[in-house]
């Protein structure tokens, strides 16, 4: 039985699919001490056994996408495979060496309980020839404090992990400090990753560092690259001026540039990250976050910059900069999610069909950046300025009622959202659906999912999770008037993580 444990065995050699002489090597030489092993269930396990039992937890540890199978990037750290398992005991440990399918994930933590530079090669020398996801990582109860041996740490891990390139499916880094990141410059120049999918460097501060010295002939082959997460740092060197490695990244989809505050207080220069971006040939999805800016305007007042996206994710930054982002971006995404920013000097409208706001404060004014925003989708979660003069607002149609903020809006989805009157909120769908039934009759608000309302488009759905107490009439009012509807008066903690902290990285627990 044991020859059916390797799930992909047209990866490996014929020797590599038959463990059988090794398996048995490793069980002769247990009997010496077999006495004492039956003493101790766990090391009195057959091999056999052992097997069918690791080959669950290797299944149980991956999982299904659009593009094949592949491993569960979000278990604990404590728990992870096959890490865990190995860790019980020598035995252990050599049986699941010789499954080089269960190493193709190879985790190295650079935190207080770092991985030595020993066991990260045995990893590697036991995926074989095998295709890697490779991560470098903290654990997340160590992302606090100081730690002066983090760069010394995650440098011995890249080194490694550079030998074997090659082979990397995905790379993700998951450091404390942006000095810690390997420069994309130096540390991956005139390497070719032509299975590289995704790489990711991320860090939770940035302490700045010296600018590299530019190279005039850099080059780093990733030919398959469709997912980007880069520090802006790195960005900077590689992605700006001539050498925009971009132009050169033709299945490049998703774009993540996050985290610069440099210690002089100058910023980067929005108007050359805005082009660098627009000549990425393919590009869908971009997301900017915790980003401080020196100059928002370009030296020309043409604006000449085009960006078509999909969606578009934007956090942590200043009202201007916001604004000027908007502005540059011609087409109408799918979703536009904007967390942490000064909406109240965005003197630009969103044009995005489905617009999320995170973790506004009360000051802020929804309707600057909302009023004449045509979409259908609008999603708030732990934004203090939803209140009731939102609503009234959105109540207001002008004079003779033609003229509504957020007019086409018809799904409203409301998280830990607690200061307004469900009495109102109810008045406002009122209007709006009587106003709307009266330029086209629906009798079922499925229908009207993709119609366009020429006054204003009637309020279909509604969800809220974490509101104010709703009584049980108005309730009924909800359930009877729209065609879904949820609430849940239970406020949610984290509702919602960062979307930059939970792409599918393995993390402590």
């Amino acid at each position: 039985m044991t020859n059916q444990v390797l799930l992909d065995p047209s990866n490996s050699s014929d020797e590599d699919c038959c463990p059988d002489e090794s398996l048995f090597a490793i069980y002769h030489s247990t009997q010496s001490s077999r006495a004492a092993a039956t003493r101790n269930f766990i090391g009195a396990l057959p091999i056999e056994l052992l097997l069918a039992i690791f080959t669950h937890l290797y299944r149980s540890s991956r999982r299904l996408t659009q593009t094949g199978e592949t491993w569960r990037l979000n278990d604990p750290l404590s728990s992870l495979f096959p890490y865990a398992p190995a860790a019980v005991c020598s035995m252990w440990c050599s049986v699941l060496s010789l499954i080089p399918e269960f190493w193709t994930r190879v985790v190295i933590r650079v935190d207080s309980q770092h991985t030595q530079s020993r066991d990260v090669r045995r990893y590697f020398e036991w995926s074989r020839n095998l295709h890697l996801d490779v991560i470098i990582t903290r654990h997340h109860d160590e992302f606090d404090g100081d730690d002066k041996g983090e760069q010394s740490k995650v440098f011995k891990a890249t080194r490694e992990l550079v030998r074997h390139i090659e082979r990397c499916r995905s790379i993700r880094f998951n450091v404390m400090y942006s000095s810690s990141l390997p420069s994309i410059l130096h540390d991956l120049h005139q390497e070719t990753a032509p299975h590289l999918h995704t790489l990711k460097l991320k860090c939770k501060v940035d302490d700045g560092g010296s600018p590299h010295r530019k190279l005039v002939h850099w080059s780093f082959d990733a030919p398959a690259l469709r997912h980007l997460y880069l520090d802006a740092r790195n960005f900077l060197d590689v992605c700006v001026d001539r050498n925009n490695w971009l132009r050169r990244l033709h299945n490049l989809n998703s774009l993540s540039v996050s985290r610069y505050h440099h210690l002089s207080g100058k910023g980067i220069d929005l108007y050359k990250l805005l082009r660098a971006v627009e000549e990425s040939p393919s590009l869908a999805y971009l997301e900017l976050k915790d980003l401080h800016f020196s100059r928002l305007r370009p030296w020309t007042t043409v604006n000449d910059i085009s960006i078509d996206l999909i969606s578009m994710n934007l956090g942590d930054l200043s009202g201007e900069a916001l604004s000027e982002i908007i502005g540059y971006v011609d087409s109408a995404p799918d979703a536009t999610r904007i967390s942490r920013c000064a909406i109240t000097t965005c003197h630009h409208s969103l044009i995005s069909g489905g617009v999320a706001f995170h973790d506004l404060s009360a000051d802020q004014d929804l309707m600057i950046p909302l009023a004449h925003w045509r979409g259908r989708t609008l999603s708030l979660v732990n934004c203090a300025c939803f209140h009731d003069d939102f609503l009234r607002d959105m109540i207001d149609g002008g004079p003779h009622d033609q003229s509504f903020a957020c007019k086409g809006v018809k799904e409203l989805y409301l998280v830990n959202c607690t200061k307004f009157s469900p009495r109102l909120l109810k008045t406002m769908v009122l209007k709006r659906r009587k106003l709307a039934r009266r330029s086209i009759f629906w009798r079922h608000d499925q229908e009207t999912l993709d119609w366009t309302f020429p006054v204003v488009a009637p309020i279909t759905l509604i969800s809220v999770e974490g509101g104010p107490v709703l009584s049980k009439k108005d309730r009924e009012w909800f359930d009877k008037n729209l065609g879904s509807f949820y609430w849940d008066e239970q406020v949610l903690h984290n509702p919602f993580e960062d979307s930059g902290d939970s792409d599918y990285d393995t993390h402590g627990g």
